[in-house]
């Protein structure tokens, strides 16, 4: 049995994005940032969030080096980066991004905003299914081939 949920690639705005992972997935605790491209008050933001502990998945930028921010998924930096995303490309913010309930990861986006995100079967489908049917995305077992 596949152990992800996959969501399909489509547009997705960067602040309905969050708004909805807070949403729908309100039991997360951390999230992974990464970027090769983010701006400098788009870094502020990222260290005033920042949690204590390791960067769990892995890096997913070999060249050029990229920056990694773990920080805690709360509503205040989804305001923040909300606000932030007014003035800066998706680039700009992130690349990469994981959101973890503790130790496990519940979403992974490789490729922010441009490639479809994977999601964990501890999941229940029917929070899936909302989650893609509000950001107008299709969803289902992911396919490796």
């Amino acid at each position: 049995m596949n152990k992800y949920w996959d969501i399909d690639e489509g547009f997705v705005e960067f602040a309905t994005f969050f708004e909805l992972a807070h949403k729908y997935f309100n039991g997360a605790t951390t999230i992974f940032i990464e970027g090769t491209s983010i701006e400098k008050d788009v870094i502020k933001c990222y260290q005033k969030h920042t949690e204590q502990g390791e960067y769990l998945p892995k890096k997913q930028t070999i060249w050029p080096r990229s920056k990694c921010f773990r920080c805690k998924f709360s509503k205040q930096l989804i305001n923040d980066l909300s606000k932030l995303s007014l003035n800066h490309a998706d680039p700009e913010l992130l690349d990469h991004l994981s959101i973890y309930e503790g130790e496990q990861a519940i979403l992974e986006w490789h490729d922010a905003f441009a490639n479809a995100m994977l999601l964990s079967k501890s999941v229940p489908e029917e929070v899936i299914a909302a989650f893609s049917n509000e950001l107008g995305l299709k969803y289902g077992e992911a396919k490796f081939s």
